[in-house]
């Protein structure tokens, strides 16, 4: 069953608050609304939703060459030549029509100013943000390689070294976002890429927030509902321990293709919730190393008091668990 995607919060310009639109029914589909952040990286599985498209420029700022390779709500994605640093960049880059003329009205700019708080070799880098010719756009590195997403549906199920090597790089991603005193918010096959080299890469940090805010737009029901941490279905605040329960779906995912949860829309998210029938490990898929079990068991507790404390404890037992395998 393909996973289903809450719209994201819309940003107000006037106030600096967040908006959702009305989620009661989202449809499932196999390309979800973030679907332009994979193809700045240069996937060529991921297919962009058929919105209206702006006319490509030549130019934009100090970019040029601009070749689209992708778009979504938030606007258009391009490679892109930078001439100033004489390399190849992803452009994000905003619509020119009048909900996107206030800088704050553009939840990309927010993204770029989380994402410059994250060093980290797994984490996206961005170089830089700015308003030019009636448009808002952030440029960040170019990636060659392909979502996890697209893995699987290119190789098919992983094993559980192999996916827990992408586990422990991820982890390790996280730890960085967190100790940048971030919430990614949104961790799924979709949002990290393998690069040609190997190299695992967190993305998409549309949703991200600072890890002490306790603003109403941070309690908002928005992304991906088979990822989210049950608490996070009835409006309780974001946390380590949510994004831990990400990972875990992440991981759950790569080895069975499928979910803890079979649900076609949030209603139903939370009625398998409530009732305690999300489907075990162990039961999707026989075979799996015990240490392998434990740890994506143990990341998916229910009660966030019962997951790892910290995702680098998180790593360690999946580190653990390639000696003990």
């Amino acid at each position: 069953m393909a996973a289903f995607d809450i719209p994201r919060p819309r940003r107000s310009a006037s106030s600096g608050e967040s908006s959702v639109e009305p989620a009661a029914s989202p449809q499932p589909s196999g390309a979800d609304t973030q679907a332009a952040d994979s193809t700045i990286t240069g996937d060529p599985d991921t297919s962009p939703l058929p919105l209206v498209s702006e006319p490509a420029p030549l130019r934009w700022g100090h970019l040029e060459h601009l070749e689209k390779i992708g778009r979504g709500e938030f606007g258009e994605v391009y490679r892109a030549w930078d001439v100033q640093l004489e390399r190849e960049v992803a452009l994000k880059l905003s619509r020119a029509d009048r909900r996107f003329q206030a800088s704050g009205s553009w939840g990309g700019l927010q993204e770029a100013r989380l994402l410059a708080r994250v060093r980290h070799p797994s984490v996206v880098t961005v170089y830089g943000a700015d308003h030019c010719e009636g448009r808002f756009g952030v440029w960040m590195e170019y990636i060659r390689g392909r979502t996890l997403e697209a893995l699987l549906k290119r190789k098919g199920t992983l094993a559980a070294r192999e996916a827990t090597l992408i586990g422990l790089d991820l982890c390790a991603a996280v730890a960085a976002v967190h100790g940048a005193g971030l919430l990614h918010r949104d961790i799924k096959t979709k949002n990290v890429m393998r690069e040609r080299g190997g190299r695992i890469v967190l993305m998409d940090f549309g949703l991200s927030q600072d890890i002490l805010s306790s603003s109403r737009a941070a309690r908002e029901i928005c992304g991906t509902p088979v990822y989210m941490a049950p608490e996070l279905l009835w409006r309780e605040q974001a946390t380590v321990q949510s994004d831990i329960y990400s990972i875990g779906v992440l991981l759950y995912h790569l080895v069975t293709g499928c979910y803890p949860v079979e649900a076609r829309n949030l209603a139903e998210v939370r009625q398998v919730h409530e009732r305690g029938e999300t489907i075990p490990l162990c039961d999707r898929r026989a075979g799996l190393p015990e240490p392998f079990l434990w740890t994506v068991d143990l990341a998916l507790a229910p009660d966030p008091a019962d997951r790892f404390a910290k995702v680098g404890q998180m790593f360690e037992a999946l580190k653990a668990s390639l000696d003990l395998s």
